[in-house]
């Protein structure tokens, strides 16, 4: 069963650039290899909402995922403010209807 996952956060970057140099570029990479990962995207007006949006092939790689060295690093940024997390199954059948998988 496939697993979406809500990341919801603010960051103390007041620029687009510092986004992408200090919260993109060291992280992108490495997440874009995370084994079940279908997609990730990130959403940002840059101001006061932030978000990321991923989805899994199974919670087990969600979970295994979460487990990494990685989301350590990043869930202790200095400028990364009220993280909040959200996973929930996803319903295939009418994500497959709307482009969603």
């Amino acid at each position: 069963m496939k697993y979406g996952q809500i990341f919801t956060y603010t960051l103390e970057l007041d620029s687009k650039e510092k986004y992408i140099k200090q919260f993109v570029d060291p992280f992108a990479e490495t997440i874009s290899k995370a084994k079940g990962l279908i997609s990730k995207v990130w959403m940002a007006n840059f101001d006061t909402q932030f978000a990321s949006f991923y989805l899994w092939e199974t919670k087990e790689d969600m979970d295994a995922f979460m487990t990494t060295p990685e989301i350590k690093i990043v869930a202790n940024l200095p400028f990364l403010k009220d993280l909040k997390i959200v996973a929930i199954p996803v319903v295939d059948e009418a994500s497959r209807i709307t482009r969603g998988i």
